[in-house]
């Protein structure tokens, strides 16, 4: 099976603080079942859980896909998230449960309310991942978890529908909840983003496509380390009910972020900036494509998040330096050809 050539495809314990190692030793027989197994986040945190000896079980739309990028020995079951009698088949036994699904708009909260029936039935903890886009334009920056919530877009505001259900049920008892909000990430297996593209760009030598001011700082996370984080916080009782920041290693512009890619291929950085005007126009004929313009305020202002609040429950996690983080994603890239012409 193809294995990503990433150092951190298992973390080492660098990645836990001395109280979440006991809870790791605790929780380590406890079924972990990853939903959305064959995408970038959920192959991450099988990679990741799969480096610690637990019991996984991955769930993934594309079974073909999930045993061509997840490790031997995984036990991988197709399965449609959208599905309620599904996924109280597949969530059986679990213990920690992650939503990692990348679907349509239109069925996230449908598989958000699936996947908190089953925690609710059986008693799981269910991670549940989201982003900032719950904030919309940011008032404060760095933004901290209690940065009022009024999302301008329709993908901040289903997320803020999700989160609302989600911690809801916390609240009233019926199940454990934890939602970490993750910054923008690069990685493998991370395509059709705009990050992304940087590579992809790189990779064939071509002109990076920066869909805003190329000089405001942005959180960009290293997909291990996100998945690491989303681990680290579902064995962790202390994380139930609350929204955490995963930022990343430090906040870089535009810029700075493509110069570091392209220099990984000796290649002098090329970047263009289409502007509003295109995105608006794309919007009047694309619903997808309006989805993105409605969230293209990320990319012409300053997006830093405080993750001062995870940093302070977990002082030994150390998130991978840009400089280490960018090469290996770049190698990866490199391994699977994408983007080159």
């Amino acid at each position: 099976m193809q294995m990503m050539p990433f150092r951190a495809d298992g973390t080492d314990s660098a990645h836990q603080s001395p109280c979440a190692l006991a809870i790791l030793v605790i929780s380590m027989s406890e079924l972990q079942v990853v939903f959305g197994a064959s995408g970038a986040l959920g192959s991450a945190i099988v990679h990741h859980l799969h480096a610690e000896g637990a019991a996984i079980r991955a769930v993934a739309r594309n079974t073909k896909r999930a045993a061509d990028i997840l490790p031997d020995g995984v036990e991988i079951m197709a399965g449609d998230a959208t599905d309620p009698v599904a996924v109280a088949a597949m969530a059986k036994g679990a213990g920690v449960i992650y939503n990692c699904t990348y679907v349509a708009i239109a069925h996230m909260k449908e598989i958000a309310e699936n996947l908190l029936t089953s925690a609710r039935g059986s008693g799981a903890t269910l991670v549940n991942p989201s982003n900032a886009l719950v904030y919309g334009p940011l008032k404060h920056i760095p933004a901290k978890e209690d940065h009022p919530r009024h999302p301008t877009s329709r993908p901040g505001q289903v997320r803020q529908q999700i989160e609302d259900m989600l911690l809801a049920a916390e609240a009233r008892g019926e199940a454990q909840i934890i939602i970490p909000r993750l910054s923008a990430f690069y990685g493998a297996h991370v395509v059709a983003t705009y990050v992304a593209g940087v590579f992809e760009s790189a990779e064939a030598n071509r002109s990076a496509v920066w869909p805003g001011n190329l000089d405001a700082p942005h959180d960009l996370l290293y997909l291990p380390d996100a998945a690491a984080a989303c681990v680290l916080l579902g064995r962790n009782p202390d994380a139930h009910g609350q929204a955490w920041h995963i930022p990343g290693a430090g906040p870089l512009s535009a810029r700075e972020f493509i110069t570091q890619v392209y220099r990984c291929y000796d290649i002098e950085p090329k970047m263009v900036t289409p502007g509003k005007t295109l995105f608006r126009l794309a919007a009047m004929v694309a619903p997808r494509a309006a989805d993105q313009a409605s969230v293209m305020y990320q990319y012409e202002q300053p997006f830093v998040l405080d993750g001062g609040k995870f940093a302070a429950a977990y002082p030994d996690f150390q998130y991978t330096p840009h400089d280490i983080g960018i090469p290996d994603t770049a190698l990866w890239y490199q391994s699977a050809h994408i983007g080159a012409s």
